[in-house]
């Protein structure tokens, strides 16, 4: 779909009977509701999927128009006690058997698996799904996984491409599509207007970085026009327990080039998250800087991802120009180098490929745990390195900081939040800190499968039900799903660590302490 043009979704025309009032009673009245399903977890971050629904007064009686935004998979799923799981995903088969409350568009906000990888699952246990709308990076990177999980042609929704600018009318909807920036290409937020003209921003990840390398940054110059027009902001709490704003990638990018000058090595290993395509672009434009050839070596999902880039159109040779070289996985003539290249990928393991040593070599490791092995390996190769403890500014960051939301919420004249993306606990603990600094937010705190009606004078539970997720295995290339309760899993499966409760809580504590010291000391001058 062209940017800026209307597009219309197929309205569905299921008339409205009893039958489906006593399947969804708390919907009974005209307004907009919403509902996260995954994303208001207990304890840890994913599995993002949430409902809106619009309620419609007509002399015929009432219509419904329900979208869905994300439907991801949650991390964690090892810890959920099933045998043999691959993942675990939001339950909304409700809302699919559901005539009244069916989905008539899921709506994607990015490609990372927390919010788009539960599709596949769907289809492969036999589910159908409405058309999706997402970006065309989006699209590509669903398309591997069809072909991954042997999902069929005929199978497959309808996918609709959007970008930046696009009003979508999906029955009684708008939504106006705006980019967002975040660590992949095509991440979009969404403006969703209901009929009685209450409108909220979905964030979707976002920060308000607008130095983003070949992708396009958050939307403010739109936010500004819909200054004071804005009710709720949905928003992406991630990285709430960091003041200041979010990293910029001109500074991630600035900090690499100037480590890789000042340690005078010819070898640089700088290892990258597969679904962070941001970051390969910053250590390939910083090894550029440098002159240094780059390699492209990992394992076979970043090779994926790399092929994705290039599909996408970003030519890495065509930058390189006479410049430097570049290579993908090991390549023979890596002797002829002489020695001056950075390794740029995903990889715990460097091998016996680089001819590395202590005295021409140095790491840079761009995350805080995931290369925990590679850095055991460094160590036994007496290989210095440098990571995101030494500079902060390493870690690429998609997720606003606190000074991110203090800006949107200026930007768009103090609309009432909406926290998403983050435990349950965050949301509590940030209450006192956000009041200080004038960022109101939703009361009650929103949990997973708890219905809310959204008018323009507030926010009001009108149901809350027990919250599960759907286990997937499979047999004979079908899924199956088990349904299990949302429990805390911090401790568990295969994410071991998370933000604690009582961390964050002092956290907010010293962050609040802050600012109202630093408000002592301004007001005492």
């Amino acid at each position: 779909m062209a940017a800026g043009k209307i597009g219309r979704v197929p309205q569905q025309q299921t008339p409205i009977k009893v039958l489906y009032l006593a399947m969804a009673e708390y919907f009974s009245e005209s307004g907009l509701y919403w509902r996260p399903l995954g994303g208001n977890n207990i304890d840890q971050i994913s599995g993002h999927c949430y409902q809106y629904t619009d309620i419609k007064s007509l002399k015929s009686g009432l219509k419904a128009t329900t979208i869905v935004v994300d439907l991801g998979k949650f991390d964690n799923h090892q810890a959920l006690g099933i045998k043999n799981s691959v993942a675990a995903v939001p339950d909304i088969r409700e809302l699919l058997k559901t005539p009244f409350l069916e989905p008539e568009a899921i709506f994607l906000t990015h490609s990372h698996p927390d919010h788009l990888n539960g599709i596949v699952h769907y289809l492969k246990a036999g589910y159908s799904l409405p058309p999706l709308y997402g970006g065309k990076y989006t699209m590509m990177i669903l398309n591997e996984l069809y072909d991954e999980f042997c999902v069929m042609p005929y199978e497959r929704p309808d996918f609709n491409i959007i970008d930046d600018g696009d009003v979508i009318k999906c029955g009684s909807f708008k939504i106006e599509v705006l980019a967002s920036s975040h660590t992949c290409f095509d991440s979009f937020g969404l403006l969703i207007t209901a009929h009685d003209g209450t409108t909220v921003y979905h964030t979707g990840d976002m920060k308000t970085d607008n130095s983003t390398y070949f992708r396009k940054p958050t939307n403010l110059k739109r936010l500004a026009q819909m200054s004071g027009k804005v009710d709720f902001t949905v928003c992406d709490f991630c990285g709430i327990v960091r003041d200041g704003l979010a990293v910029r990638e001109v500074d991630t990018f600035k900090k690499l080039v100037q480590i890789i000058k000042k340690s005078r090595k010819n070898k640089i290993f700088i290892p990258v998250y597969p679904t962070h395509a941001e970051m390969y672009l910053i250590a390939f434009l910083a090894a550029l800087k440098q002159k240094k050839d780059v390699i492209f070596y990992g394992g076979k999902d970043f090779y994926s991802y790399l092929e994705q880039i290039k599909n996408y159109g970003l030519d890495f040779e065509k930058l390189a120009g006479n410049r430097i070289k570049v290579y993908v996985g090991t390549p023979p003539e890596i002797k002829k180098l002489k020695g001056k290249f950075a390794v740029i990928g995903t990889y715990n393991d460097i091998g016996n490929h680089f001819n590395e040593s202590s005295s021409d070599s140095l790491g840079i490791i761009t995350s805080g745990t995931f290369f925990n092995p590679l850095r055991g390996q460094f160590n036994a190769r007496n290989i210095r390195f440098v990571d995101t403890k030494d500079y902060p500014v390493l870690q690429g960051y998609g997720h606003g900081f606190l000074g991110d939301y203090e800006k949107i919420n200026q930007i768009l004249a103090k609309p009432l939040f909406i926290p998403t993306h983050c435990p349950i606990y965050v949301i509590d603990s940030c209450r006192k800190l956000a009041e200080y600094i004038g960022i109101k937010i939703a009361t009650p705190t929103a949990q997973n499968n708890h219905t809310y009606k959204l008018e323009k004078d507030g926010f009001k539970e009108v149901k809350a039900s027990p919250a599960t997720w759907l286990v997937v295995s499979y047999a004979n290339n079908q899924a199956a799903f088990t349904e299990v309760w949302q429990k805390p899993t911090s401790g568990m499966g295969f994410l071991k660590r998370t933000f604690s409760a009582r961390r964050c809580r002092n956290q907010f504590e010293m962050m609040l302490h802050q600012r109202q010291n630093k408000d002592n000391r301004n007001a005492d001058k």
